[in-house]
Protein backbone atom coordinates (compact mmCIF):
# COMPACT_ATOMS: atom_id res chain seq x y z
CA UNK A 1 0.00 0.00 0.00
CA UNK A 2 1.16 3.40 -1.17
CA UNK A 3 2.40 5.61 1.54
CA UNK A 4 1.17 9.63 0.97
CA UNK A 5 2.25 12.59 2.94
CA UNK A 6 -0.38 15.69 3.09
CA UNK A 7 1.30 18.71 4.45
CA UNK A 8 -1.92 20.82 4.94
CA UNK A 9 -4.96 20.77 6.51
CA UNK A 10 -7.44 23.38 4.60
CA UNK A 11 -9.33 22.82 1.84
CA UNK A 12 -7.21 21.76 -0.67
CA UNK A 13 -5.54 19.27 1.98
CA UNK A 14 -8.28 17.45 3.12
CA UNK A 15 -10.02 17.01 -0.25
CA UNK A 16 -6.82 15.45 -1.28
CA UNK A 17 -6.50 13.29 2.00
CA UNK A 18 -9.87 11.93 1.73
CA UNK A 19 -9.67 11.41 -2.21
CA UNK A 20 -6.05 9.56 -1.59
CA UNK A 21 -7.80 7.75 0.90
CA UNK A 22 -10.35 6.43 -1.23
CA UNK A 23 -8.56 5.15 -3.53
CA UNK A 24 -6.34 3.10 -0.98
CA UNK A 25 -3.57 4.38 -0.02
CA UNK A 26 -2.40 4.96 3.73
CA UNK A 27 -2.44 8.86 4.21
CA UNK A 28 -0.87 11.09 6.94
CA UNK A 29 -2.72 14.56 7.22
CA UNK A 30 -0.14 17.30 8.63
CA UNK A 31 -2.09 20.20 10.32
CA UNK A 32 -0.37 22.95 12.22
CA UNK A 33 -3.49 23.86 14.77
CA UNK A 34 -4.61 21.57 17.67
CA UNK A 35 -7.86 21.67 16.13
CA UNK A 36 -9.55 19.64 13.39
CA UNK A 37 -9.58 20.84 10.18
CA UNK A 38 -12.40 23.88 9.41
CA UNK A 39 -14.07 26.46 6.93
CA UNK A 40 -11.38 29.36 6.91
CA UNK A 41 -13.92 31.86 5.49
CA UNK A 42 -16.17 31.00 8.52
CA UNK A 43 -13.83 31.98 11.22
CA UNK A 44 -15.69 35.37 11.07
CA UNK A 45 -18.66 34.15 12.18
CA UNK A 46 -17.15 32.58 14.80
CA UNK A 47 -15.06 35.64 15.53
CA UNK A 48 -18.29 37.91 16.36
CA UNK A 49 -20.17 35.26 18.12
CA UNK A 50 -22.80 33.85 15.32
CA UNK A 51 -21.30 30.38 15.15
CA UNK A 52 -19.69 27.81 17.48
CA UNK A 53 -15.97 27.07 16.56
CA UNK A 54 -17.08 23.44 16.22
CA UNK A 55 -19.78 24.08 13.86
CA UNK A 56 -17.20 25.22 11.27
CA UNK A 57 -15.71 21.58 10.83
CA UNK A 58 -15.12 20.64 7.09
CA UNK A 59 -15.33 16.92 8.34
CA UNK A 60 -16.87 15.67 11.38
CA UNK A 61 -13.76 14.57 13.85
CA UNK A 62 -14.22 10.60 13.36
CA UNK A 63 -14.03 11.32 9.62
CA UNK A 64 -10.41 10.88 9.67
CA UNK A 65 -10.07 7.77 11.57
CA UNK A 66 -12.86 6.27 9.65
CA UNK A 67 -11.47 6.94 6.15
CA UNK A 68 -8.03 5.48 7.18
CA UNK A 69 -6.69 9.20 7.35
CA UNK A 70 -3.72 9.77 10.49
CA UNK A 71 -4.35 13.22 11.44
CA UNK A 72 -1.15 14.60 12.78
CA UNK A 73 -1.33 17.70 14.58
CA UNK A 74 2.03 18.59 14.30
CA UNK A 75 3.89 21.30 12.17
CA UNK A 76 6.34 19.98 9.34
CA UNK A 77 9.91 21.30 10.03
CA UNK A 78 11.77 18.78 7.52
CA UNK A 79 10.47 18.62 4.18
CA UNK A 80 13.40 16.60 1.91
CA UNK A 81 11.59 17.04 -1.76
CA UNK A 82 13.60 14.68 -3.83
CA UNK A 83 13.83 12.30 -1.15
CA UNK A 84 10.15 12.25 -0.05
CA UNK A 85 10.56 12.64 3.67
CA UNK A 86 8.91 14.45 5.79
CA UNK A 87 10.00 15.07 9.43
CA UNK A 88 12.37 12.23 8.76
CA UNK A 89 9.87 9.80 7.80
CA UNK A 90 9.70 8.94 3.88
CA UNK A 91 7.18 8.28 1.89
CA UNK A 92 5.75 6.80 -1.44
CA UNK A 93 4.39 10.76 -2.48
CA UNK A 94 3.66 14.16 -1.33
CA UNK A 95 1.29 16.66 -1.88
CA UNK A 96 1.98 20.13 -0.63
CA UNK A 97 -1.29 22.16 0.79
CA UNK A 98 0.07 24.90 3.16
CA UNK A 99 -2.34 28.01 1.81
CA UNK A 100 -1.69 30.72 2.25
CA UNK A 101 -1.25 33.35 5.18
CA UNK A 102 -2.70 37.22 5.90
CA UNK A 103 -0.74 39.64 4.41
CA UNK A 104 0.24 42.63 6.95
CA UNK A 105 1.44 45.59 6.05
CA UNK A 106 4.09 47.84 8.76
CA UNK A 107 2.02 49.87 10.27
CA UNK A 108 4.06 53.27 11.61
CA UNK A 109 2.64 54.13 15.00
CA UNK A 110 2.59 53.02 18.90
CA UNK A 111 -0.21 51.00 18.61
CA UNK A 112 0.66 48.72 14.90
CA UNK A 113 1.41 46.04 17.48
CA UNK A 114 -1.80 45.65 18.18
CA UNK A 115 -3.06 45.72 14.74
CA UNK A 116 -5.15 41.32 15.01
CA UNK A 117 -5.25 39.72 11.59
CA UNK A 118 -8.33 36.96 11.08
CA UNK A 119 -6.60 33.46 9.74
CA UNK A 120 -6.97 30.95 12.55
CA UNK A 121 -8.96 29.23 14.94
CA UNK A 122 -6.61 31.34 17.37
CA UNK A 123 -7.53 34.87 15.52
CA UNK A 124 -10.98 34.24 15.76
CA UNK A 125 -10.93 33.06 20.07
CA UNK A 126 -8.77 36.60 20.46
CA UNK A 127 -11.18 38.48 18.37
CA UNK A 128 -14.33 37.41 19.86
CA UNK A 129 -12.84 38.32 23.41
CA UNK A 130 -12.34 41.92 22.52
CA UNK A 131 -15.48 42.42 20.31
CA UNK A 132 -17.69 43.56 23.04
CA UNK A 133 -21.17 45.55 21.92
CA UNK A 134 -20.16 49.35 21.99
CA UNK A 135 -16.47 48.55 20.70
CA UNK A 136 -15.03 50.54 17.89
CA UNK A 137 -12.97 48.61 15.49
CA UNK A 138 -11.88 49.95 12.22
CA UNK A 139 -10.89 47.19 9.37
CA UNK A 140 -8.22 47.91 7.21
CA UNK A 141 -9.75 46.66 4.12
CA UNK A 142 -12.85 46.05 1.57
CA UNK A 143 -12.60 42.93 -0.19
CA UNK A 144 -15.09 40.10 0.48
CA UNK A 145 -13.67 39.22 4.10
CA UNK A 146 -13.16 42.43 5.64
CA UNK A 147 -16.55 43.66 3.95
CA UNK A 148 -18.35 40.13 5.90
CA UNK A 149 -16.12 41.15 9.58
CA UNK A 150 -17.74 44.80 9.23
CA UNK A 151 -21.38 43.17 8.96
CA UNK A 152 -20.96 40.61 11.31
CA UNK A 153 -19.30 42.71 14.13
CA UNK A 154 -21.97 45.81 13.41
CA UNK A 155 -24.81 43.16 14.09
CA UNK A 156 -23.08 41.87 17.32
CA UNK A 157 -23.22 45.48 18.52
CA UNK A 158 -19.57 47.13 17.31
CA UNK A 159 -18.92 50.88 15.90
CA UNK A 160 -17.72 49.73 12.78
CA UNK A 161 -14.93 51.61 10.21
CA UNK A 162 -14.10 50.21 7.07
CA UNK A 163 -10.77 51.77 5.24
CA UNK A 164 -9.81 50.89 1.61
CA UNK A 165 -6.57 52.36 0.41
CA UNK A 166 -8.18 51.65 -3.56
CA UNK A 167 -10.77 54.14 -4.93
CA UNK A 168 -13.42 51.15 -5.08
CA UNK A 169 -14.18 48.45 -2.47
CA UNK A 170 -13.88 44.52 -3.89
CA UNK A 171 -11.55 45.23 -5.97
CA UNK A 172 -14.02 47.88 -7.85
CA UNK A 173 -15.27 44.53 -9.81
CA UNK A 174 -18.89 46.21 -9.11
CA UNK A 175 -18.22 48.86 -11.60
CA UNK A 176 -19.56 52.72 -10.06
CA UNK A 177 -23.67 51.97 -10.46
CA UNK A 178 -23.68 48.46 -8.94
CA UNK A 179 -21.23 49.71 -5.71
CA UNK A 180 -23.05 52.95 -4.81
CA UNK A 181 -26.30 49.80 -4.27
CA UNK A 182 -23.52 48.05 -1.82
CA UNK A 183 -22.26 51.24 0.29
CA UNK A 184 -25.90 52.34 0.60
CA UNK A 185 -26.65 49.34 2.03
CA UNK A 186 -23.43 49.06 4.51
CA UNK A 187 -23.99 52.45 5.48
CA UNK A 188 -28.03 51.24 6.65
CA UNK A 189 -25.98 48.95 8.87
CA UNK A 190 -24.11 51.54 10.82
CA UNK A 191 -20.63 51.22 9.00
CA UNK A 192 -18.70 53.88 8.24
CA UNK A 193 -16.65 53.58 5.07
CA UNK A 194 -13.23 55.65 3.97
CA UNK A 195 -12.62 54.77 0.37
CA UNK A 196 -9.61 55.83 -1.42
CA UNK A 197 -7.44 56.83 1.44
CA UNK A 198 -4.87 54.75 3.58
CA UNK A 199 -3.56 54.28 6.74
CA UNK A 200 -0.46 57.27 8.25
CA UNK A 201 -0.33 55.66 11.84
CA UNK A 202 -2.24 53.64 14.73
CA UNK A 203 -2.28 54.79 17.47
CA UNK A 204 -3.03 53.57 21.37
CA UNK A 205 -7.26 54.50 20.86
CA UNK A 206 -7.57 56.00 16.96
CA UNK A 207 -6.34 54.98 13.31
CA UNK A 208 -5.27 58.14 11.87
CA UNK A 209 -5.70 58.18 7.99
CA UNK A 210 -3.30 59.72 5.14
CA UNK A 211 -6.24 62.41 4.67
CA UNK A 212 -6.05 64.11 8.12
CA UNK A 213 -8.47 62.45 9.52
CA UNK A 214 -9.25 59.86 12.55
CA UNK A 215 -11.22 56.87 13.30
CA UNK A 216 -12.02 55.35 16.58
CA UNK A 217 -10.07 51.70 16.96
CA UNK A 218 -10.25 50.09 20.09
CA UNK A 219 -9.86 47.02 18.04
CA UNK A 220 -7.96 47.09 14.42
CA UNK A 221 -8.44 44.17 12.20
CA UNK A 222 -6.00 44.02 9.00
CA UNK A 223 -8.15 42.40 6.23
CA UNK A 224 -5.84 42.99 3.56
CA UNK A 225 -5.03 39.93 1.65
CA UNK A 226 -3.17 37.37 2.09
CA UNK A 227 0.49 35.83 0.33
CA UNK A 228 1.05 32.28 -0.49
CA UNK A 229 2.94 30.18 2.96
CA UNK A 230 5.90 28.75 0.93
CA UNK A 231 8.70 28.88 3.51
CA UNK A 232 8.65 25.19 4.22
CA UNK A 233 8.58 24.73 -0.03
CA UNK A 234 10.82 27.37 -0.44
CA UNK A 235 13.57 26.23 2.25
CA UNK A 236 13.41 22.98 0.50
CA UNK A 237 14.45 23.87 -2.71
CA UNK A 238 11.36 24.59 -4.45
CA UNK A 239 11.01 27.76 -6.63
CA UNK A 240 7.93 30.10 -5.30
CA UNK A 241 7.00 33.16 -7.40
CA UNK A 242 3.51 34.39 -5.86
CA UNK A 243 3.20 31.12 -5.35
CA UNK A 244 5.01 27.43 -5.45
CA UNK A 245 5.43 27.10 -9.46
CA UNK A 246 4.77 24.04 -10.91
CA UNK A 247 4.22 22.39 -13.92
CA UNK A 248 0.57 22.01 -15.31
CA UNK A 249 -0.34 18.56 -13.74
CA UNK A 250 0.74 20.12 -10.06
CA UNK A 251 3.69 18.34 -10.10
CA UNK A 252 6.99 19.97 -8.48
CA UNK A 253 8.73 16.95 -8.75
CA UNK A 254 8.50 13.11 -8.91
CA UNK A 255 5.72 12.25 -6.56
CA UNK A 256 5.84 15.68 -5.08
CA UNK A 257 3.04 17.62 -5.73
CA UNK A 258 1.55 21.40 -4.30
CA UNK A 259 -2.32 22.27 -4.24
CA UNK A 260 -4.46 25.15 -3.24
CA UNK A 261 -3.70 28.54 -2.17
CA UNK A 262 0.08 27.87 -2.31
CA UNK A 263 0.39 26.52 -5.94
CA UNK A 264 0.80 28.12 -8.95
CA UNK A 265 0.81 26.35 -12.39
CA UNK A 266 -0.38 29.61 -14.61
CA UNK A 267 0.46 32.48 -15.04
CA UNK A 268 -2.40 33.32 -12.73
CA UNK A 269 -1.24 34.48 -9.64
CA UNK A 270 -2.95 32.31 -6.99
CA UNK A 271 -6.54 33.03 -6.13
CA UNK A 272 -7.92 32.08 -2.31
CA UNK A 273 -11.09 30.51 -2.83
CA UNK A 274 -12.57 27.69 -1.76
CA UNK A 275 -13.67 26.26 -4.76
CA UNK A 276 -10.65 26.30 -6.31
CA UNK A 277 -8.51 24.86 -3.72
CA UNK A 278 -10.69 21.69 -3.23
CA UNK A 279 -10.68 21.11 -7.24
CA UNK A 280 -6.82 21.61 -6.93
CA UNK A 281 -6.79 19.13 -3.94
CA UNK A 282 -8.61 16.46 -5.76
CA UNK A 283 -6.52 16.70 -8.92
CA UNK A 284 -3.62 16.48 -7.50
CA UNK A 285 -4.37 13.47 -5.71
CA UNK A 286 -5.85 11.76 -8.79
CA UNK A 287 -2.09 12.72 -11.04
CA UNK A 288 -0.41 11.51 -7.64
CA UNK A 289 -2.21 8.48 -8.18
CA UNK A 290 -1.96 7.86 -11.58
CA UNK A 291 1.81 8.68 -11.46
CA UNK A 292 2.15 5.77 -8.58
CA UNK A 293 0.18 3.68 -11.25
CA UNK A 294 2.66 4.21 -14.56
CA UNK A 295 0.04 6.60 -16.02
CA UNK A 296 0.39 10.56 -17.37
CA UNK A 297 -1.67 13.47 -15.21
CA UNK A 298 -4.07 16.20 -16.15
CA UNK A 299 -3.28 19.39 -16.71
CA UNK A 300 -4.90 21.69 -13.93
CA UNK A 301 -7.20 24.31 -15.70
CA UNK A 302 -8.26 27.15 -13.78
CA UNK A 303 -12.02 27.52 -13.07
CA UNK A 304 -14.48 30.59 -13.81
CA UNK A 305 -14.46 31.48 -9.78
CA UNK A 306 -17.75 33.47 -8.69
CA UNK A 307 -16.99 37.01 -5.82
CA UNK A 308 -20.23 37.01 -3.48
CA UNK A 309 -21.01 36.97 -0.12
CA UNK A 310 -24.07 36.90 2.31
CA UNK A 311 -24.62 38.68 5.62
CA UNK A 312 -27.93 38.62 6.86
CA UNK A 313 -30.03 41.01 3.90
CA UNK A 314 -26.75 42.39 2.64
CA UNK A 315 -25.59 40.10 -0.27
CA UNK A 316 -23.88 40.50 -4.02
CA UNK A 317 -22.65 38.26 -6.67
CA UNK A 318 -20.37 38.60 -9.40
CA UNK A 319 -19.19 35.80 -11.96
CA UNK A 320 -17.41 36.26 -15.19
CA UNK A 321 -15.48 39.17 -16.73
CA UNK A 322 -16.50 41.50 -14.00
CA UNK A 323 -12.97 43.39 -14.25
CA UNK A 324 -12.79 44.02 -17.91
CA UNK A 325 -12.89 47.61 -19.65
CA UNK A 326 -13.95 46.32 -23.16
CA UNK A 327 -17.68 45.39 -22.19
CA UNK A 328 -21.32 47.42 -21.79
CA UNK A 329 -22.64 47.51 -18.59
CA UNK A 330 -26.80 46.96 -18.84
CA UNK A 331 -28.92 46.74 -15.85
CA UNK A 332 -31.96 43.91 -16.45
CA UNK A 333 -34.08 44.72 -12.99
CA UNK A 334 -36.73 47.52 -13.07
CA UNK A 335 -35.00 49.90 -10.17
CA UNK A 336 -38.24 49.91 -7.95
CA UNK A 337 -36.12 48.45 -4.83
CA UNK A 338 -33.28 50.89 -4.01
CA UNK A 339 -31.20 48.06 -2.30
CA UNK A 340 -31.28 45.47 -5.44
CA UNK A 341 -29.05 46.08 -8.39
CA UNK A 342 -29.11 43.69 -11.54
CA UNK A 343 -26.85 43.99 -14.39
CA UNK A 344 -25.21 42.00 -17.49
CA UNK A 345 -21.96 42.74 -18.83
CA UNK A 346 -21.33 42.90 -22.92
CA UNK A 347 -19.13 42.18 -25.27
CA UNK A 348 -21.28 42.89 -28.90
CA UNK A 349 -24.20 40.49 -28.12
CA UNK A 350 -22.53 38.20 -26.17
CA UNK A 351 -23.49 38.43 -22.04
CA UNK A 352 -20.08 37.48 -20.08
CA UNK A 353 -20.76 39.41 -17.00
CA UNK A 354 -22.89 39.22 -14.22
CA UNK A 355 -23.09 42.11 -11.53
CA UNK A 356 -26.04 41.29 -8.89
CA UNK A 357 -26.63 43.04 -5.21
CA UNK A 358 -29.49 42.85 -2.69
CA UNK A 359 -30.52 39.25 -4.07
CA UNK A 360 -29.52 36.27 -6.12
CA UNK A 361 -32.95 35.63 -7.92
CA UNK A 362 -32.44 34.79 -11.50
CA UNK A 363 -28.68 35.00 -11.20
CA UNK A 364 -28.50 31.04 -11.63
CA UNK A 365 -30.37 31.26 -14.94
CA UNK A 366 -28.25 33.97 -16.63
CA UNK A 367 -25.01 32.46 -16.13
CA UNK A 368 -26.17 29.50 -18.24
CA UNK A 369 -25.60 32.48 -21.13
CA UNK A 370 -21.85 33.03 -20.38
CA UNK A 371 -19.80 31.61 -22.64
CA UNK A 372 -18.00 28.52 -21.79
CA UNK A 373 -14.43 29.07 -20.51
CA UNK A 374 -11.48 29.11 -23.35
Amino acid sequence: MANVAVIGAGHAGVEAAFALAKAGVSVTLFSDEAVAPYFRPRLIAVAFGQTAATAIAIKPATAYEQAGITLKHEAVTQLDVSAKVVNGQAYDGIILAQGARPFLPKFNGVGAGRVKTLWSMEDAAKLQALSKPGATLTIIGGGVLGLEAALRAASAGLQVTVVELAPALLGGVLGNNAEAVLRAALEAKGIALKIGVSVAEIDEAVVQLTDGTSVPAEIVLCSAGARPNATLATNAGLLAEDGVRTNPDLSVAAGVYAAGDLARPTKQRPVCAVMRAMKMGALAANNLLSELAGNPGVAWKDPRLPLFMKVDDVEFHTLGDVRATDVIEERIDDGSDARVWKSVLKRGDSVVGLRWIGTRAGFADWEKQLPPQA
